[in-house]
């Protein structure tokens, strides 16, 4: 027993494609608590544990959804986290990499759009979760503390990658493709030491496509700078990427290496043309989203390559320091 912590702990996997939680299980050296989904006649579902939880530290780690079937999947993860609730558990954490609906942070008052990104968080609340588990949120500000929210920060995951890749950084920018993401840009750069690109879009107000890029640097970009990192929190259709990188190149064009990394892959119908028609030589993802093998295969047809970091060895680490009761920010700050 912990003494630290007497509430034995259980892992769930739960979700389309459980590649990560039966990886982050692994880690931590515990079987996956068995479940099932029960189909009634007129098309209702029910998903729900095998196993006892009375009493246990639960962690239920989710497999994030991006694309159509997203709505399908959230019912099924609150319907679980509410069997489970119904059974007695000493604490409920989810764990969900990629929080749905991040993105839609701010009101939009002209078309009447509300801020969602609490919507989901309110749900899991509502369903009997204790406590969240996510990575990287697009908005810093979205974090909850009700139910409380662990925002897992990858940015070190991206800066090992870049420093793995690339030992000359006197040849290396970091950049990104909106002014947006300028503040992510610069922390990154800070700790590599290198220059920042901004590649900003200006938009049509009538219909909200890029109309122009306009190149801001910070910094010498000399004459050995070769690669240029695009990092951001996620990618959806690599529409601003692609052409923020012909901006790039046509102001510097003795820049010649194009890299793009990120947390989520959060691809969409247009993401696979974007990649494959653009001038990047390689993006990194991470595992927070599955990526299908053959979308990798399809980007390395085209002379391109897709690589996938893993969050699966933060992730454990955050889900044994909560259930010793250790602190989880020390994971990434000091990294």
């Amino acid at each position: 027993m912990n003494i630290k912590h007497p509430y034995p702990k259980q892992i769930f996997v739960f979700g389309s494609d459980t590649t990560l939680g039966d990886t982050i299980a692994k880690l931590l050296k515990e079987r996956p608590a068995t479940h099932e989904t029960k189909l009634f006649p007129d098309g209702e579902r029910m998903p729900h544990q095998l196993e006892t939880v009375r009493g246990r530290d639960v962690f239920v780690i989710f497999t994030s959804q991006c694309g159509g079937n997203i709505d399908y999947w959230l019912m099924d993860y609150l319907r679980f986290i509410r069997a489970i609730k119904a059974r007695g558990p000493h604490k409920i954490t989810v764990v969900l990499p990629k929080l749905p609906h991040q993105r839609q942070d701010v009101e939009n008052l002209e078309d009447r759009e509300p801020p969602m990104v609490s919507f989901f968080p309110d749900l899991l609340k509502a369903a009997g979760a204790d406590h969240l588990v996510v990575c990287k949120l697009h908005n810093p500000a979205s974090r909850t503390e009700n139910p409380p929210m662990e925002n897992a920060d990858t940015t070190p995951l991206i800066i090992h990658e870049i420093k793995k890749r690339f030992p000359n950084l006197s040849e290396v920018a970091i950049a990104t493709g909106d002014m947006g993401g300028a503040k992510y840009c610069r922390k990154i750069a800070n700790k590599l030491g290198t220059p920042i690109i901004i590649a900003d879009k200006e938009r049509d107000l009538k219909n909200g496509n890029t109309t122009v890029m306009k190149v801001y640097t910070y910094g010498t970009i000399s004459d050995k700078i070769k690669d240029v990192v695009f990092v951001d929190d996620l990618i959806s259709t690599f529409g601003t990427l692609r052409k923020a990188a012909d901006a790039v190149y046509k102001e510097h064009p003795r820049i010649k290496n194009f890299y793009a990394a990120a947390t989520h892959a959060d691809f969409g119908d247009e993401t696979l043309e974007n990649m494959t028609e653009s001038k990047f030589k390689e993006i990194w993802v991470t595992d927070t989203v599955p990526v299908p093998k053959t979308f990798i295969e399809a980007v390395k047809k085209s002379g391109k390559k897709l690589c996938v970091i893993s969050v699966s060895r933060l992730l454990a680490q955050i889900v044994d320091n909560l259930h010793n009761s250790d602190s989880v920010s020390d994971l990434w700050t000091r990294a």
